[in-house]
């Protein structure tokens, strides 16, 4: 894959594009000299964080980030100028590309190419990238201070730690919450629903009084970790370092494929992308006709505002959806991006500078605010509050994905093998094609065993 390098500093990417990753095919290259100083005092930090990100680097650092995560590498560069970085924009990974995989291969066989740092879409990269034959990743115990590190959430933790050893950080949360479009809720008159059933049945009054609107959608390669995880379905349980339970036809899966049947057949939760032009064409604009949407906390402005261009004071989001009678609500996950340094590194105080820098000090406003919901327990809350004083929005989201965070169900863990593509090919095509989603689960999970086989895993059903 050639390389483009520009000279003096990268040109600055629309955010708009950040939510489509995978159309960036070609990796761009940026050479940027940098030295060290304090972080300047626009960004949003606590003292324990300035005072780890702002020590005496220096040297090379070679930095691999996705377009979202340009402006944060961007920023370090200019803010330490005694660190040489060389900055590469890829793909990230993004809904199992594995570009990663292929490209560490290349650079173990030929012993030299790794870069420093990886920013990665992918969250369950770390997991492969820990272990043989690939043994890229640090462990970030003692690179971090531990003052730093227990400020991330347990389960964001536990997603970056592999046989007892933490190898990662996250750079964000992505909860999944039921995103509602307020304007339009008061003007047909509904009610927000709190559970499932509410939320089925009202896309199928709505089908029938409002033809055309949408109440979800479940074309994404990532639409299981939406509905499936949130209902606890057993599809990469892990029962051991290399042993998982897929069973897609157990009674938490089946369920919500019988509740989304209808709304697929009836319209109002198209198997569509909602980054394909036709879902922004016939969905998005000033006569938006998303009603509703659970979607992940990115979706706040990076979906709804910039990419669908639905006008201010509309959207806004609601608690993730119980399911039944339920005592205790559980959710999805869409996001997670992990930060991972090289055990290759010749300079790992930079690179861990770098990675402090990124989680717990940048946070800038305004057009360049970070697209995603800090890891990073004290920038969260920053965020958070900047977001709740966002105009956009037509109530304020944060209370919605505060208490979302900690209600990630933890019983669909990371793998090796990427699950996306593997959705995409097999149940994604069939529902186009016309079929139910509830004829596609068991072809989806033997899709499933035969990748969880082929990477070394024992499947137990």
């Amino acid at each position: 894959m050639a390389l483009r390098t520009f000279k003096g500093s990268a040109p600055r990417w629309p955010w708009s594009r950040r939510l489509r990753r995978t159309m960036l095919t070609s990796l761009v290259a940026v050479g940027l000299a940098v030295a060290v100083g304090a972080c300047s005092s626009g960004s949003s930090t606590s003292s324990a964080s300035a005072g780890s990100a702002s020590g005496k680097v220096g040297g090379s650092l070679t930095v691999w980030v996705d377009s979202v995560r340009l402006p944060v590498a961007q920023a370090y560069a200019k803010a330490h100028p005694n660190v040489h970085v060389h900055i590469v924009t890829f793909d990230g990974d993004a809904n199992g590309a594995t570009t990663l995989q292929a490209k560490i291969q290349l650079w173990n066989r030929t012993g030299h190419g790794w870069p420093d740092v990886i920013f990665s879409e992918q969250v369950n990269d770390p997991v492969w990238m820990a272990q043989k034959p690939f043994d890229y990743a640090e462990p970030v115990t003692g690179l971090i201070p531990q003052s730093l590190l227990s400020q991330w959430p347990a389960p964001s933790t536990a997603q970056c730690t592999i046989n007892g050893t933490q190898y990662c950080v996250q750079d964000n949360l992505a909860p999944v919450v039921l995103w509602v479009n307020k304007k339009l809720m008061d003007k047909f008159g509904y009610t927000v629903p709190t559970t499932w059933q509410q939320w089925a049945a009202l896309g199928q009054q709505v089908a029938t009084q409002h033809p055309g609107y949408i109440v979800g959608n479940i074309g994404d390669s990532f639409s299981h970790w939406i509905y499936l995880w949130a209902n606890q379905c057993p599809l990469q349980q892990l029962q051991g370092p290399s042993r998982v339970l897929i069973n897609a036809t157990e009674a938490h899966c089946t369920q919500m494929a019988s509740l989304l049947d209808p709304l697929i057949k009836n319209g109002t939760a198209p198997p569509l992308s909602v980054f394909t032009p036709d879902f922004a064409k016939k969905y998005g604009g000033a006569n938006g006709k998303v009603l509703m949407m659970p979607g992940p906390s990115w979706f706040a402005t990076a979906l709804f505002q910039q990419t669908l261009h639905i006008p201010a004071g509309q959207m806004t989001a609601a608690m993730p959806l119980r399911w039944g009678n339920d005592s205790t609500i559980t959710t999805g996950q869409v996001g997670g991006g992990p930060w991972i340094i090289a055990s290759h590194s010749k300079n790992l105080a930079a690179a861990a500078n770098f990675v402090i820098w990124a989680t717990t000090v940048f946070n800038p406003t305004g057009a360049n605010a970070r697209p995603g919901y800090p890891a990073y327990g004290p920038l969260a809350a920053k965020w958070l509050a900047v977001l709740g004083q966002n105009s956009y929005f037509a109530a304020n989201p944060a209370p919605a994905l505060q208490a979302a965070a900690p209600l990630i169900w933890k019983g669909w863990n990371l793998v090796t093998y990427p699950d996306q593509p593997v959705w995409s090919n097999t149940v994604v095509t069939g529902l186009v094609a016309g079929k139910s989603l509830s004829s596609l689960l068991q072809p989806f999970g033997n899709a499933l065993t035969q990748a969880a086989q082929a990477a070394g895993y024992q499947v137990v059903h």
